[in-house]
């Protein structure tokens, strides 16, 4: 017994020596994340962590969404994906609504969103143990860093300098299989292609779940690596999508307020620089508008108006900090800072009005120490002049030994207004001269002629390692020269996890930046290694932003043969436009390659990604605008915002709407503000032929907006208001609307929940409607008062010719009524009347309109539950009609069923395409006469069949046989 005991405590001390040991490695983490700065002083912003939003994005159909992104990215045709996307706290990160946990946590963002910040925030406050406290360790790697890249086990993903705990928590880990642990891989894009997937991939198994089955792992990455990351995800039976999503008007305001919290005059003049579309909409990104903030308040000027104007003035102005920081640590430069303050001594001491909160603004950008801070706020004392002599008696001790204080010193007196006079004095009128010599011209800027031959020189050597690390799959640089990492473009990787090698690792303070710099780079090249840079790059996702920087950079010649040239390489002949190719042409400014390029064909437009912002729609309506052909454009589902949405209205005074034909918005929200701009839109003068408006959520007044615009509209030739809900006071204006319209061919008002009064007055708009091809009331419940006036407009109409009346809850009488319609109808061709219930009497009345019926082509009786008795009489009439497709998918009819239909395929003169699929109650001899009747009768083009009978298909017939319900 007493061994026992003695055993237990011996176990209970080894668990106790092992938590110790993880203790001290949170601690250490913990400290580790407190020292790794997200932003440095010479990297824009004023921070902007605290502006993280995030949302969960989840599907609501069976489409993977490595589906959604080979169909996006490879073949160039997406299916449409219905997304729900719902704001999310960063507290929430790793939780399903329902409580339970995820294993997987997939954060996926734009450049330049806040991946990286997102991933350094949850490390530093769960060391503060404000989140993720259900976690014993959070540990952050930077997939960036070389050395991570090159761990083959996860024991070399782990760092501490004592060994011992190193091992200790290693074999915890194991121990646990990582239960309780979260691993944060930034930067999954960043890894090498061949380090993204793949067995022999540490990171790749650790997402499967094959290494660790119990960690939790969240993964950030841009877009361009989902492919890849979504054939791993499958496999994790609990994954969380999270999309990190730029910030929206609001937000925007809110950061502008704080980041000219101390100067509201400079906030006012900036609020006037951002009116312009162009500039306003570049800021719906949170590094973009950091960089823009940034750059005015350096040089209040105008901000640059695409993205490679932005980041030319971003290098320009880093690298002039560098030349003036060079130029102040001279002995020259200190002696003159020192005598600078000695000559304006007197003067300063009695200018300065408010020592106590100068001597705040001094200590906030550590030109003073706190000590001094305290003494001139505490010291009651002290008159204004003794506090003064203090404050510049610190400043003059810090310029000795440091003469870049001097420069933050003048910075700091510039924001004084009282202080103006004696600013200008110190600077000189030569000094004035030579900063607006050297300042930085923010439009249209190019190139960086105001620098150095020598910041120029180190700079083509950043720009050289940026393009090899950009081709070799490498962000990180060793041997980085002193005079290289001063001039502020590259960073210190943060030394957390390993120490094995002795040298400096550096990256790139931001990847955009390395983008854009590898760029510039291949721009100095000669054209024709341009040009092959380029086409190998223009088909690879992860090179996007840096061919669109190629486009900024090159301003694409606009003789024919290059044009033509270029052309062949960024839109290549036969495939849709997708945004990424807007992009790259909007980068060039220049209208003439635009026209050029887009040819007099119509351009059709399809966005591939999962969401638009307003510099998408911006860049989309310049390219459109600039154009000389017209546009088919698809927004299908892109979650735009009001904003997103008014840019396709007011920008370039709606002239879009001079060159677009076709207009597909279907599941975006639609509040009445936009429907009004529409409807204006619709009544003036424009080439829209086709409008998708279905699921949009239309209130009331916006649709009637939209109505009675196309009312006098004389277009528009199809209209889908699909899934919106028309009452009946807005039913009646659609009637109105038909009885007026003089073009309009197809509408679509299908699941709009139309009331019975509601669709009489639509159904009677019909009858006097003189155009109308194509009627879908589909999932509208259709009484027989109403189902009879179909039936009678159908005897009279003569333009009909699709009419869909699918799932309509038509009652046997109704469902009759319609049918005797059809009877003597001479113009349908198309019926649907799937999903409603057909007996035997329905059925017979239906093959006595088909013997009469001359038009009719297509007939659609999708589970309509008919029966052998049901089908016999039917066949009846098949045999005497003109149709050439049947589809009778999910009905409940046998073998009796089959061999009439096999019956009618014997002889038919127009038949080509039987669908029975999911007709399960036939046998291999029902199966067996439709087959023969194929092998006998060539005219049929195609059978299809479910995939159980597939072994009974002739060899002969493989090629005419399908095995779906398509």
């Amino acid at each position: 017994m007493g061994a026992r005991l003695k055993f237990c405590n011996l176990l209970a001390n080894m668990e106790n020596k092992v938590q110790h040991k993880v203790e001290q490695y949170r601690t250490f983490l913990t400290a580790s994340y407190e020292r790794v700065q997200i932003t440095k002083d010479q990297w824009p912003p004023v921070q902007f962590q605290e502006f993280i939003k995030l949302v969960t994005v989840e599907k609501l159909d069976d489409v993977t969404k490595e589906d959604i992104c080979t169909e996006a990215m490879m073949n160039g045709n997406l299916a449409i994906v219905k997304r729900m996307k719902k704001s999310i706290e960063m507290e929430k990160i790793g939780r399903f609504e329902d409580g339970t946990l995820a294993s997987c946590i997939i954060v996926e963002g734009i450049p330049g969103v806040g991946k990286s910040t997102l991933a350094w925030q949850l490390g530093r406050r769960w060391g503060k143990k404000e989140i993720l406290q259900h976690f014993q360790l959070v540990i952050v790697l930077h997939l960036r860093d070389e050395r991570v890249q090159k761990a083959r086990k996860i024991s070399e993903l782990l760092y501490h300098p004592n060994t011992v705990v190193r091992e200790a928590v290693f074999e915890w880990i194991s121990t646990t299989l990582g239960e309780n642990v979260l691993l944060i891989l930034d930067g999954y894009d960043e890894l090498p292609s061949d380090f993204q997937i793949g067995d022999r991939s540490i990171f790749a198994r650790i997402i499967k779940g094959e290494e660790l089955p119990k960690l939790t792992v969240l993964v950030t990455s841009r877009p361009s690596a989902n492919r890849n990351l979504y054939q791993l995800c499958r496999i994790q039976a609990k994954c969380q999508y999270i999309e990190v999503v730029g910030f929206d008007e609001k937000e925007i305001q809110e950061y502008i307020e704080h980041a000219f919290k101390h100067n509201i005059e400079l906030m006012e003049r900036f609020q006037l620089y951002i009116v312009y579309p162009h500039i306003h909409s570049l800021m719906y990104v949170p590094i973009n508008c950091a960089i823009i903030l940034e750059l005015f308040m350096e040089h209040k000027g105008k901000p640059p108006q695409t993205l490679t104007e932005l980041y030319t003035a971003l290098t320009n102005t880093l690298l002039q900090r560098h030349e003036q920081k060079a130029k102040e640590k001279t002995p020259v430069g200190m002696t003159y800072a020192v005598d600078l303050l000695k000559k304006h001594y007197i003067d300063l001491v009695g200018t300065i009005q408010d020592p106590a909160g100068l001597a705040g603004s001094l200590y906030s950008r550590g030109i003073i120490s706190k000590l001094v801070m305290s003494k001139v706020q505490q010291r009651g004392d002290l008159i204004t002049k003794e506090k003064n002599e203090v404050l510049i008696n610190a400043v003059e001790a810090q310029v000795t030994t440091d003469p870049s204080v001097f420069q933050m010193f003048m910075e700091v007196m510039e924001g004084e207004p009282s202080l103006s006079t004696i600013v200008e004095k110190m600077r000189g009128p030569s000094d004035s001269v030579a900063r607006n010599k050297g300042g930085v011209t923010l439009s249209k800027m190019t190139c960086f002629e105001a620098l150095s031959s020598t910041t120029l020189s180190q700079l083509q050597t950043v720009a050289k390692l940026a393009y090899q690390g950009t081709i070799n799959d490498r962000l990180i640089s060793h041997n980085v020269e002193d005079n290289i990492e001063s001039l502020g473009l590259l960073q210190k990787v943060p030394q957390l996890y390993s120490t094995s090698s002795p040298k400096a690792s550096y990256n790139f303070v931001h990847k955009t930046l390395q983008e854009f710099l590898t760029a510039w780079y291949v721009s100095s090249l000669p054209t024709s290694e341009q040009r092959v840079f380029v086409k190998d790059s223009i088909t690879k996702p992860h090179m996007a932003m840096t061919v669109r920087f190629m486009a900024g950079l090159s301003k694409f010649q606009t003789s024919s043969k290059d044009i033509y040239d270029w052309a062949s390489i960024v839109m290549p002949v036969g495939k849709q436009i997708s945004i990424e190719n807007l992009h790259w042409v909007f980068e060039t400014e220049n209208p003439t390659f635009i026209q050029k390029l887009m040819g007099n064909k119509e351009q059709t437009f399809y966005c591939f990604c999962t969401s638009l912002n307003p510099c998408d729609l911006y860049v989309l309506v310049y390219c459109i605008v600039n154009s000389s052909t017209k546009w088919s454009v698809n927004l299908t589902s892109r979650d735009m915002t009001d904003k997103c949405m008014k840019m396709l209205f007011l920008v370039e005074e709606g002239k879009a709407f001079h060159h677009i034909t076709s207009l597909k918005l279907s599941g975006n929200t639609i509040l009445t503000s936009i429907a009004s701009l529409l409807g204006m839109m619709l009544k003036e003068k424009n080439t829209l032929k086709e409008l998708d408006l279905c699921r949009c959520g239309l209130q009331s007044e916006g649709l009637e907006e939209v109505i009675k615009s196309v009312q006098v509209n004389t277009r528009l030739e199809t209209l889908d208001l699909s899934e919106n809900t028309i009452d009946d006071m807005r039913a009646s204006c659609l009637g109105m609307m038909l009885k007026e319209n003089t073009t309009l061919k197809q509408l679509y008002l299908r699941y709009c929940g139309l009331q019975p009064d509601g669709l009489e007055d639509v159904i009677k708009g019909v009858q006097v409607n003189t155009k109308l091809e194509t009627l879908v009331l589909s999932e509208n419940t259709i009484d027989n008062q109403r189902a009879s006036y179909l039936g009678m407009i159908l005897k009279e109409n003569n333009t009909l010719k699709q009419l869909d009346l699918r799932d309509s809850t038509l009652q046997p009488a109704g469902l009759e009524e319609v049918i005797k319609g059809i009877e003597v109808n001479t113009k349908l061709e198309n019926l649907r009347l799937s999903d409603n219930t057909i007996d035997k009497k329905t059925a017979s009345c239906l093959a006595h309109a088909l013997k009469h019926n001359t038009t009719l082509s297509d007939l659609r009786l999708r589970w309509c539950d008919l029966r052998d008795e049901a089908i016999g009489e039917l066949c009846g009439g098949l045999k005497l009609c003109k149709l050439k497709t049947l589809e009778l998918v999910g009905n409940e009819f046998g073998d009796q069923g089959a061999r009439g239909l096999a019956d009618v395929l014997k002889d038919h003169p127009t038949l080509e395409v039987l669908n029975v699929y999911g007709c399960g109650e036939m046998s291999g001899e029902g199966v067996k006469c439709l087959t023969d009747v194929m092998m006998s009768n060539t005219r049929v083009k195609m059978l299809a069949l479910s995939e159980k009978y597939k072994p009974l298909v002739p060899q002969k017939l493989v090629n005419r046989i399908k095995y779906d319900g398509l």
